[in-house]
């Protein structure tokens, strides 16, 4: 057992290994409401224990979480769902040591999926090599975290999502001395949703004070304008009459609004993903061109983001649903282009991903302070880890490779080696605000390449 006292309360962890761990940390509640922005968790009288992980948000099933997983005790079914998910965990080393660098990870999942306890994002061997806090933590999901609610309520509100994760960051700025960590250095590193997430905090110059460089991973945000917010709350809003007429809006059930998601998933057509039924929205408090922005960004994508998405033939969108499914994210190619898998799965990974960071990269010119990295491993002994997918990246970065091996794959020095360097880069920017290597700028756009 290990404590730490805060200015708000005392906390219990577990020591083991030579880490420190706490987990199941209430940071926000729901005391607005359920559809309502959540409120920072202050002030607690008794003694939080934070031995054990805490419920994740409500979601459908996710296959891919089963796919990453070693581990039995890890494996999607065996976390409770609930409402009340707002928990965050913290991982350190045991050592006494003050001001460490912060890293708060924000998960990806296409805004329905996700949670801070999966075996994937598991931070342990991050904290074991490098003398970093790491915390991950849950925020809210489908239509409870990114729904317009105020369509169909004025009481209630949109962003909820977006909420939560502010509140996070409100929580470590109030609490993270205390666990040995810097308040005034902290790094928002996110993945695919995550860092969608963050490009929306970044648009909001009064998260600055809380956060102070960025990591960016597989994801460009493409806000929903109000119009498309309301237009899917009113979406929403037509198979909730229609599935439940009696039922106020209060009195549905998790399962309930769980169905609708699901039905209005299934009604839209197969998109493989594609299409974000629930994203961020814009509001009128945003700074959309980021011109204020001047804190240090690393940029990261892998080399074949597309192939999770169209994984061969049998798995390929017709070339007219595929062209439709592209437009989703104010992407226009002709059919012609996406008749074969290969096709469909470049055009993704060089329209959703690649080209979309090279416009953003291009509105932040400038900011100096940026670095771009491409990741390139794959294994041609292997059918699961030919090519450089999407989120197959996040295995490397923290180091969980006991996942690689869930799949026959022996781990050889190469993939320990290349693990151990992108850990060390993660926490060589949490620490000192830049990579080891040159900047992203007009003389230099060529990423540094993981492989």
């Amino acid at each position: 057992m290990v404590n730490v006292k805060t200015s708000n309360g005392e906390i219990n962890g577990i020591h083991k290994d030579g880490i420190d761990t706490f987990l199941g940390i209430p940071y926000a509640t729901l005391s607005n409401g359920r559809f309502n922005h959540s409120k920072v968790y202050k002030q607690w009288s008794e003694a939080i224990h934070a031995t054990h992980v805490q419920s994740i948000p409500p979601q459908p099933y996710n296959q891919l979480e089963d796919f990453f997983s070693n581990d039995d005790d890890y494996h999607f079914n065996q976390f409770s769902q609930h409402e009340e998910c707002l928990y965050l965990n913290i991982w350190r080393q045991h050592h006494h040591s003050e001001s460490r660098p912060v890293i708060i990870y924000f998960y990806g999942g296409g805004f329905i999926n996700g949670h801070a306890n999966a075996e994937l994002y598991s931070p342990k061997n991050v904290v074991k090599q490098e003398d970093v806090i790491v915390i991950t933590f849950n925020y809210r999901l489908g239509a409870w975290g990114f729904l317009d609610w105020s369509y169909i309520n004025s009481n209630y509100d949109l962003n909820n999502g977006l909420s939560d994760q502010l509140n996070v960051l409100k929580w470590v700025h109030q609490n993270i001395e205390d666990f040995g960590g810097d308040p005034n250095n902290v790094t928002l590193m996110g993945q695919s949703a995550g860092s969608m997430s963050i490009m929306a905090l970044m648009q909001l110059p009064h998260t600055y004070p809380y956060f102070h460089k960025v990591m960016l991973l597989s994801g460009i945000l493409n806000l929903d304008s109000p119009t498309i917010g309301y237009d899917k709350a009113q979406r929403f809003s037509n198979l909730i009459s229609k599935q439940y007429p009696n039922v106020s809006i209060d009195a549905l059930s998790t399962d309930d609004i769980l169905n609708i998601m699901m039905l209005d998933q299934t009604s839209r057509g197969n998109s493989k993903g594609l299409e974000l039924i629930y994203a961020p929205i814009q509001t009128a408090d945003m700074d959309f061109n980021n011109a204020n922005f001047s804190k240090p960004i690393f940029v990261s994508y892998t080399k074949n983001e597309g192939d999770i998405y169209i994984k061969n033939e049998s798995r390929k969108l017709t070339p007219e649903r595929f062209v439709e499914a592209m437009s989703f994210n104010k992407v226009n190619i002709d059919s012609t282009e996406a008749i074969s898998a290969k096709q469909q799965s470049d055009c993704i990974t060089k329209y959703i991903f690649q080209q979309p960071v090279h416009r953003f990269l291009n509105d932040m010119k400038h900011n100096p302070n940026i670095w771009l990295a491409c990741f390139q491993w794959h294994r041609t002994d292997s059918k699961y880890y030919k090519s450089a997918y999407h989120i197959l990246d996040m295995i490397f970065w923290f180091g969980n490779l006991n996942i690689l091996k869930a799949h026959q794959l022996s781990v050889t020095q190469h993939e320990t080696k290349l693990s151990s360097k992108m850990i060390h880069d993660l926490c060589y920017f949490a620490t000192h605000s830049k990579m080891p290597w040159p900047p992203y700028n007009e003389d230099n756009k060529r990423p540094f390449k993981y492989k």
